[in-house]
């Protein structure tokens, strides 16, 4: 008979503990939606709604101080090629004259959680809609990469001024915006950070509303979308990271890229991703 070595006490604890996490918060969303007021940040499925649990429970405090936290720098992703199709607020991110500290450049962090190749597509004043001066927007840069063979993991770092200009009447509403990125990615790891500005903002089309707006409609798309995981930046874009509102200082911008390629880590790890392991991270 061969003797098995004991499991460690820590391990069993650890196992414990997280096994009681979930099990409270499944008791807590359960007596929440059938007892309690409606929390702004749980929302119950109806019958013409698809709810995922998952990323319903992750919203809960209880379960989200359990998952893996982006910004640790611990993860790694199976994402070998990253393509970031951005804005102006992407502009510059893998530059010295922004970032002046190599190791905080967009390439670096990506390449420091397992990615090979990083393509940076960005520029300014660019929405998923409009274009400015001629200049192509999200959806045809999306489309130019993908005519050219490019696969990967897809970071669409947009958004911003898309609820700007749906906030100044804009008939293409965000979830429409989200669309045209997305049927052009299917089956490719996508993912997607929420939106922020500031009141500093000096365009007031560029409010917290008309950001709430898009972000809303980034979790509905994750309904969707099985290959989208959307990143919840806004919850950490604090004003002293805003340079003027919009745009990053360069410890903003440095911040932006680490985090970014940690939230890609957590929602796509090794091995080669394909569904993201959640589609929600706080």
């Amino acid at each position: 008979m061969t003797n098995r070595r004991p499991r460690p006490a820590r391990t069993l604890v650890r196992r414990a503990g997280l096994v009681a996490a979930v099990a409270a918060a499944l008791t807590a969303f359960g007596t929440a939606g059938a007892h309690a007021a409606p929390n702004p940040d749980i929302k119950t499925p109806d019958a013409n709604s698809s709810v995922d649990l998952l990323g319903q429970l992750t919203q809960l405090p209880i379960i989200r101080d359990l998952l893996p936290k982006p910004g640790t720098g611990n993860g790694r992703t199976g994402c070998d090629r990253v393509i970031q199709i951005g804005d102006s607020t992407s502009v510059g991110v893998d530059d010295a004259a922004r970032v002046p500290t190599p190791g905080d450049r967009l390439t670096a962090q990506y390449q420091r959680v397992g990615a090979r190749t990083v393509t940076l597509d960005a520029l300014g004043g660019r929405s998923i809609v409009e274009r400015v001066n001629g200049e192509p927007n999200a959806a045809d840069a999306t489309a130019a990469h993908l005519a050219k063979g490019e696969r990967g993991c897809w970071v669409i770092a947009m958004g911003v001024n898309d609820a700007a200009n749906i906030a100044v009447g804009s008939r293409v509403n965000a979830d429409q915006r989200i669309d045209r990125i997305m049927t052009q990615l299917r089956g490719q790891p996508v993912l997607w950070p929420t939106v922020s500005t500031t009141p500093a903002a000096s365009n007031k089309a560029y409010n917290a509303a008309a950001m709430r707006g898009f972000n809303d409609a980034l979790r509905r798309a994750t309904s969707r979308y099985p290959n989208l995981a959307v990143y919840d930046w806004a919850a950490h874009a604090n004003a002293n990271l805003f340079s003027d509102g919009i745009h990053y200082t360069a410890a903003g911008t440095a911040q932006r890229n680490a985090r970014f390629a940690d939230a890609l880590a957590t929602a796509y790890p090794n091995p080669s991703p394909t569904t993201p392991r959640m589609n929600w991270i706080a």
